[in-house]
């Protein structure tokens, strides 16, 4: 495996991009070879009623992640693994408190409404999806990807730039049948819970506010998918989808994460030096 970790470590930006380039080519080559489809059954939103096959999916590109990044060598570079920054992980605090919150919340509406529907295996499978999508897409464009931008540009556009990929990534939905419009929105909040994750990740020198950060929008946003499904009358109405206001989520996360990266600056700043590590 020394080879590989040598050549990661001398070429952190092109084997980054290259990690990147794989898992796009992973999720978009079966689209390619089995034409177009639409997985939405022509409502324009993907209903995930079955969580199952996501969970297996995400398992499996998870796995292949960490494997890639521990025979890279960089499980210490993409903040994995090692020593992490407890004023990052406080500040990182105020945003996980009010998640967690939004989360326990929407359980209990998910009790409330399904009084008489068995509600642990669907709950389990949430927490499940919630933490592989957010350990994978974390570990790849917060971990990975953000090091190896941070080597080539400076930390703040190296912020910008992963942010920008991350929100990318997820036109692939539109593929598969998702409205585009509902796409865009979803690149438009992608892009800006990817700024404030990785704000959050350079201030930790940790990755893992991220990925519980991530795992917890997803939480909610699975939960509240499956409240909807429980709501009486539900059966009669269109699932609700995010207007133009859900653009005002991407400004107020990239306002967000303009304070902690201003506040990780100065303290750099007034330190005089650079973090212990880089992320």
């Amino acid at each position: 495996m020394r080879p590989f970790s040598t050549i990661a470590a001398r070429h952190p930006f092109t084997v980054a991009l290259a990690v990147l380039a794989l898992f796009v080519v992973w999720f978009t080559l079966p689209l390619v070879l089995a034409g177009p489809v639409d997985v939405t059954g022509g409502t324009g939103a993907i209903a995930m009623d079955d969580l199952g096959p996501y969970i297996v999916t995400e398992g499996i590109v998870a796995t292949a992640l960490l494997v890639l990044i521990a025979v890279l060598g960089w499980l210490r570079t993409t903040g994995l693994r090692g020593p992490s920054d407890p004023a990052g992980w406080r500040m990182s605090g105020w945003f996980i408190g009010p998640a967690t919150i939004a989360v326990g919340l929407s359980w209990g509406a998910l009790v409330a409404l399904g009084s008489s529907t068995p509600l642990l295996r669907p709950l389990v499978q949430i927490v499940a999806l919630a933490l592989l999508i957010g350990l994978f897409e974390e570990g790849l464009f917060r971990g990975v990807l953000l090091h190896g931008l941070r080597s080539r540009i400076s930390t703040g556009w190296a912020i910008v730039a992963s942010s920008v990929l991350f929100g990318l990534f997820h036109v692939v939905n539109a593929f598969v049948g998702q409205d585009i419009g509902l796409t865009i929105i979803q690149i438009a909040s992608s892009t800006g819970l990817g700024l404030l994750f990785g704000a959050l990740t350079v201030q930790a020198g940790s990755v893992w506010p991220a990925v519980i950060l991530h795992a917890l929008w997803n939480g909610f946003a699975l939960s509240a998918q499956m409240a909807f499904r429980l709501s009486p009358g539900s059966d009669a109405m269109a699932p609700p989808t995010p207007g133009l206001a859900a653009l005002v989520l991407p400004a107020l996360l990239a306002v967000a994460a303009y304070v902690v990266h201003r506040r990780w600056t100065r303290r750099m700043t007034t330190a005089g030096t650079r973090p212990v590590r880089m992320i």
